[in-house]
């Protein structure tokens, strides 16, 4: 789950093209879920105590995917790097570089990648069988954090606005997703911290156990890859934006 679509300009455009795959992506993953809660809905089994919890669980499970994937998108590789580089990595490293920038970009661009990669977790639920407990919260929770991830490009687009929707900013100063200024510390060097972006309840936790910081040790020591190879000045360039 991405914090910026694909569809990054180059350093000196201001326009994000659409592409029909964003648009395709966020309509199927949208009917997803409306398809997810109509069959939740319809199962008795579903109607207790259990779902708001697990549903909240999905929101938890969302962020926690969003850090990881952002960070692997800020500290391995290039846009030279194969099959990534140009789709995955690029978007991450020009966010740094020009953070404001993503906020010309239109809905669907904005969230098409973000809605692209939840489709598995909102397609997985399907195959599972809703005979047991087990299953059906299984199920519902997989279906969760597809439903919410989903929407980790908008919240972090709403992130960086000065003067978000007013229920965004309510929804914002109350912690319920990501704020302007939880996701400052982002932005600030050496750029290793708070990279869960969907609502931020991860980051706490993860940076008190320097979760990344040992990640990065783990790949290193079993790949020979170094972290963050592009110049310092690249994301310094952020801080001025």
């Amino acid at each position: 789950m991405t914090p910026t679509s694909q569809s990054t300009p180059t350093d000196n455009q201001s326009e994000f093209p659409l592409q029909p795959i964003e648009v395709i992506s966020v309509l199927t993953a949208g009917a997803l879920v409306v398809v997810h809660l109509i069959l939740f809905a319809r199962m008795l089994e579903f109607w207790h105590w259990s779902t708001p919890l697990v549903i909240l669980l999905g929101l938890v499970g969302a962020d926690f995917v969003s850090g990881v994937v952002h960070w692997a998108g800020d500290t391995w590789g290039n846009e030279s790097t194969p099959w990534f580089g140009q789709r995955f990595i690029r978007p991450f490293r020009f966010h740094h570089a020009h953070p404001l920038n993503m906020l010309r970009s239109n809905f669907f661009t904005t969230n098409g990648d973000t809605a692209l990669s939840s489709l598995p977790f909102l397609l997985i639920p399907f195959v599972f069988p809703l005979d047991t407990s087990w299953w059906r919260l299984s199920a519902l929770f997989i279906a969760s954090v597809g439903g919410w991830g989903m929407w980790t490009s908008q919240f972090h687009q709403w992130a960086h606005m000065k003067s978000p929707p007013r229920i965004v900013a309510w929804l914002q100063r109350r912690g319920l997703i990501l704020s302007r200024e939880h996701h400052r510390h982002h932005h600030k060097s050496p750029f290793v911290a708070n990279y869960c972006i969907t609502t931020g309840w991860c980051d706490g936790f993860l940076n008190a156990i320097h979760f990344f910081t040992v990640l990065e040790w783990v790949v290193h020591r079993l790949t020979g890859w170094r972290p963050r190879t592009e110049p310092a000045d690249l994301l310094a360039n952020g801080l001025r934006e």
